[in-house]
C-alpha cells in the first residue's frame, strides 16, 4: 500500500469521528418520544425508510424522521395536542390520520398500501441511513420533459451537469464529477463506456424507469461501494406486493415534444403485483434533432435512444423474495459537438438478481444479497467533423477516417446482514466488482482506405475491487448518531502497451492498494422545529483505467481537446470533509442550510509536458501528462427554502457555492461551478390537479479559473422557464410550457469546447413542449 503521508488524514478522521460519538453520548439520554409506531405494508412486514411527519392543524411542522429497518419510529419533544400525521415512501399511497397526543404519549400503527408509478429524488449531506434528508418529487423530470437523467438533476441544489451534446449529460456534485462520483443503478455499480467521456453511468437508464434518485453530497456513502467521495445511486421503478391473492394490473404511456431539437419522447409501460408475485415492463423512445442556441445559432443535437427494462420478483416465504431485474438500451448516430468525434452507437445490456430475506423475529432484521452483470459498447467515428473533408494547407490534407471501438463490461456482487430492531440497529456488509474496458483507435485514409496507424487505448485494462464495511446506528429520542468503516482492496493491470507509453512512463503497470474509509454523522432536534445536522467522513478513490494508462488521449475531467498521458505511479485520491447543516420549520416554511469543508490529498490532475511529442496532428500542441497536488481545498455552502404561503400557492428557493484551490499550481482548481441558484412560485389548486410554475435560473459569472490548464471564464445568466399541467380525468394529464421564455444565450460553465471553433456548448434556446400521460 502507497500512501504519502500516512498519518494526517486518518488521524483527522479518527478524531473528527471520536468527536461526533462523544457529542452523541452527551445528546442521546433525551425524554421518551410520545409519538411513536410502526409502518407497514399491507402483509404486517415493516417498511424502512418511510418517512413520517407530525404538523399542527394549521400546517406547521412539529417533528419528522425516518421509519427504522423494522419500520419502527418514535417522535420526542412533541407537546400534547392534536395534530395531522402524515407517513410517505415511494411505491405506496400516503397515509394520514389525525392524532391527538395526551400526557402518556399516543402508540401508531400505519398500514400502507400499494400506489401506482411515482418517483423521488432525495439529496443528503450526510451518511444514508442518518442524515435529514431533502427529497424533492422527481415528477418534474417528466413533466418538464427532460430528455436526460443528469440533465434534470441541475435544478438539485449542489448539483449541477456538464454538456458535450444533446443527451448523456455527465453529473457533478460540489465540484466533483467523473470516477470521483460512484454511480449505482438498482444496487449494482455502473461505469462510463467512453474513453473521451461521451457518456456516463447515469446515461444508460430512461428518465422514465426511475422510482427513486438520492444524491449524497460527500464520502458518505460508504455502504453503497468503493471511491464515493460523493455519489448517486437510482432506483428504477418495482411495484409493491399486495395483500391479495389476485393480480392487481396498472400502466402508463405518455409522449412529450419539445419544439427546439425536435425532441421526441414517448414512453409505455405495465405492471402487476399480487401477494406472491410482481413484475415491470417499461420501454422509452427518445428522439432530436439539431437545437437552436438563445443566439440563432443551430448546434448538432441529432441523437436516437430506445431503452427498455424489465423485472421479475416473487415471494417464495412470506419474508423472502427473489428478483430478476434487466435492462437494454441502444443509442444511435448521437452528434458530439463539444468533442472531436461523434458516436456511432451505444448498446448496453444489464442483468442483476437479488435475495432479500426479512426474519420476523429475532434481532437479524435483513439478510440480503445481489450478483450482477452490465456489458456496454460503445462505437465512435468523425463522418459529419471537419477532419473527414480534404482541406488545403491542413495536415494533413486528405480526409481521414476515424473508428474507436469501446467496451467497458463489469460484474459484481453484494451481501450484507442487518442486526437491531431497537434504538441500536447495525451492518456488516461485502462487495465486489470486476471492470474490464478496451478501446482502439483506427485511423485511414478516406479516399482509399488505407490504415495510417492504430492505437491502443484501453489495452485489456481491468480493476478489481473487493470491499467489506461495517456501520452502527443509535437512535434515543431527538437523536440519531451513526458511523461506517469501510475496507478496500484494489488491483489494476492492464495488457500491452505501446513502445511510446512503456518509454515515457516510470512505475509497475500492475497496482495493488489497501486503503481505509470511515464517516460519521449526527443528527439532533435542538428545538422544535428545528434540526443540526453534523458529519466526517474520509474516503478514498482509485486512479481510473485512463488516468493510469492513457496513451495521448483527451482526458474526461478537462474541456480541451488537447492530448493526455497517463501515469501508472498515481496513489489513490483520499478526500477528507467536514460539513455542517441545520433544517428549521418557521410555520409552514421549511429552510435548509449546509455548509461543508473538503480536503483533498494526492488530487489527481494535469500539467503540462513540453518533452512529451503529440500523437495526431490536428491536436494542439501542448502534451499533458496525469500528475498529483498535495491537496486540492474546498468550501461551500447551499441553501433551500420553500413555504407553501396557502393551499393555493408556494414559494422555493435554492442557492449554491463552491469555492476550491490546488496547492500545485497555486490557481483555482480546474472545473469549479460558479454560484448558482433557482427560485420561483407555484400556484396550484389544493387537490394538485391544475398547477402552474414559473421559475428563474442563474449562475454567476466563473473568474476563477485554471489558467494553466487552459480553462477559461464565463460571463453570469439568468433565464426564466413556465410550466403547467391540468388532470383532466383520473388518469389522463396534460402538461406544456416554455423553456428559457427570452431566448437568451448562456453556456454552463462546466460545458465541454466545441475542439474546431474553441466556443464552448451552449445551452438551449427557447423551447415549447407539450405532454400528455395516461395512467391506469
Amino acid at each position: 500500500m502507497y500512501v504519502r503521508r500516512p498519518a494526517s488524514p486518518p488521524l483527522h478522521s479518527v478524531f473528527v469521528l471520536a468527536a461526533l460519538l462523544s457529542l452523541a453520548g452527551s445528546v442521546l439520554a433525551q425524554e421518551p418520544a410520545p409519538v411513536r409506531g410502526r409502518v407497514a405494508d399491507q402483509q404486517g412486514l415493516g417498511l424502512p425508510g418511510a418517512l413520517v411527519e407530525l404538523r399542527t392543524a394549521d400546517g406547521e411542522l412539529a417533528g419528522a424522521v425516518t421509519a427504522a429497518a423494522d419500520g419502527g419510529f418514535a417522535l420526542a419533544g412533541i407537546d400534547a395536542g392534536t395534530y395531522v400525521l402524515t407517513i410517505s415512501l415511494s411505491g405506496f399511497r400516503p397515509w394520514q390520520e389525525t392524532v391527538q397526543v395526551g400526557p402518556g404519549g399516543v402508540e401508531i400503527a400505519a398500514t400502507l398500501t400499494i400506489r401506482a408509478f411515482s418517483q423521488a429524488v432525495t439529496v443528503t449531506a450526510g451518511l444514508p441511513e442518518v442524515a435529514t434528508e431533502q427529497t424533492i418529487s422527481a415528477r418534474g423530470i417528466e413533466r418538464r420533459v427532460a430528455q436526460d437523467l443528469a440533465l434534470s438533476l441541475r435544478e438539485q441544489v449542489g448539483v449541477t451537469a456538464l454538456r458535450r451534446g444533446s443527451v448523456n449529460l455527465d453529473p457533478a456534485v460540489r465540484g466533483l464529477y467523473a470516477e470521483q462520483i460512484g454511480v449505482f443503478v438498482d444496487g449494482t455499480r455502473t461505469f462510463a463506456v467512453g474513453p473521451a467521456r461521451m457518456d456516463s453511468g447515469l446515461s444508460h437508464v430512461s428518465p422514465h424507469a426511475l422510482e427513486t434518485v438520492r444524491i449524497v453530497r460527500g464520502p458518505f456513502a460508504l455502504t453503497w461501494g468503493a471511491g464515493t467521495l460523493s455519489a448517486i445511486r437510482a432506483e428504477t421503478f418495482k411495484p409493491a406486493f399486495t395483500a391479495d391473492e389476485e393480480m392487481v394490473i396498472g400502466g402508463r404511456s405518455g409522449y412529450n415534444f419539445g419544439s427546439n431539437g425536435s425532441a421526441n419522447d414517448g414512453f409505455a409501460g405495465i405492471w402487476g403485483a399480487s401477494d406472491r408475485l410482481r413484475f415491470a415492463v417499461q420501454h422509452n423512445t427518445r428522439v432530436g434533432s439539431d437545437y437552436a442556441d438563445g443566439a440563432g445559432n443551430l448546434v448538432p443535437g441529432d441523437y436516437a435512444s430506445y431503452d427498455s427494462r424489465w423485472s421479475l420478483g416473487g415471494r417464495v416465504a412470506r419474508q423472502t423474495v427473489i428478483e430478476y431485474s434487466g435492462g437494454h438500451q441502444r443509442q444511435n448516430d448521437i452528434d458530439y459537438p463539444g468533442r472531436i468525434l461523434d458516436a456511432t452507437l451505444f448498446e448496453t445490456w444489464s442483468h442483476a438478481l437479488d435475495v432479500v430475506h426479512a426474519p420476523a423475529g429475532g434481532r437479524v432484521t435483513e439478510i440480503a444479497a445481489q450478483a450482477y452483470v452490465n456489458a456496454k459498447d460503445h462505437l465512435m467515428h468523425n463522418d459529419d467533423k471537419p477532419t473527414a473533408r480534404d482541406m488545403p494547407g491542413r495536415m494533413p490534407p486528405f480526409a481521414l477516417d476515424i473508428a474507436i471501438p469501446a467496451s467497458a463490461d463489469t460484474a459484481g456482487g453484494r451481501a450484507h446482514v442487518a442486526v437491531g430492531r431497537g434504538a441500536v440497529r447495525s451492518k456488516v456488509g461485502v462487495d465486489f466488482y470486476r471492470l474490464g474496458q478496451f478501446a482502439e483507435r483506427t485511423i485511414a485514409r478516406r479516399s482509399n482506405g488505407a490504415v495510417l496507424f492504430e492505437d491502443v487505448i484501453w489495452p485489456n485494462a481491468r480493476l478489481t475491487n473487493t470491499g467489506a464495511w461495517g456501520q452502527v446506528v443509535v437512535s434515543r429520542g431527538r437523536t440519531t448518531a451513526g458511523a461506517t468503516v469501510r475496507v478496500d482492496h484494489e488491483r489494476s493491470h492492464v495488457g500491452e502497451v505501446s513502445p511510446f507509453f512503456a518509454a515515457n512512463t516510470t512505475g509497475d503497470l500492475a497496482q495493488r492498494n489497501t486503503s481505509v474509509s470511515a464517516a460519521g454523522s449526527l443528527s439532533f432536534a435542538v428545538a422544535e422545529g428545528h434540526v443540526v445536522n453534523l458529519g466526517a467522513g474520509r474516503a478514498v478513490r482509485n486512479p481510473s483505467t485512463l488516468e493510469r494508462y492513457s496513451d495521448r488521449f483527451p482526458a474526461v475531467k478537462f474541456q480541451t481537446a488537447a492530448e493526455f498521458m497517463g501515469n501508472p505511479n498515481l496513489v489513490p485520491e483520499k478526500s477528507l470533509e467536514l460539513s455542517a447543516g441545520l433544517v428549521s420549520a418557521f410555520g409552514r416554511a421549511v429552510v435548509e442550510v449546509d455548509v461543508f469543508r473538503r480536503l483533498i490529498d494526492d488530487y489527481i490532475t494535469v500539467a503540462p509536458d513540453p518533452g512529451l511529442p503529440k500523437r495526431l496532428p490536428l491536436s494542439p500542441p501542448v502534451v499533458f501528462r496525469y500528475v498529483q497536488s498535495d491537496e486540492a481545498r474546498f468550501i461551500g455552502a447551499d441553501l433551500r427554502a420553500q413555504s407553501p404561503v396557502t393551499d393555493w400557492f408556494t414559494l422555493q428557493g435554492s442557492w449554491s457555492h463552491v469555492r476550491a484551490d490546488d496547492t500545485r499550481f497555486d490557481e483555482p482548481l480546474f472545473g469549479i461551478p460558479p454560484v448558482e441558484w433557482r427560485a420561483g412560485f407555484r400556484l396550484h389548486t389544493p387537490d394538485g390537479r391544475r398547477w402552474i410554475e414559473v421559475f428563474g435560473n442563474g449562475q454567476g459569472a466563473q473568474e476563477r479559473v485554471a489558467a494553466a490548464r487552459l480553462e477559461v471564464p464565463t460571463e453570469g445568466w439568468t433565464t426564466a422557464d413556465i410550466f403547467a399541467g391540468v388532470a383532466v380525468s383520473e388518469g389522463l394529464t396534460l402538461r406544456g410550457g416554455i423553456r428559457n421564455v427570452a431566448d437568451r444565450f448562456y453556456v454552463n460553465h462546466l460545458n465541454s469546447f466545441n475542439p474546431f471553433t474553441g466556443m464552448r456548448i451552449a445551452e438551449t434556446g427557447r423551447s415549447f413542449f407539450l405532454g400528455t400521460e395516461y395512467r391506469f
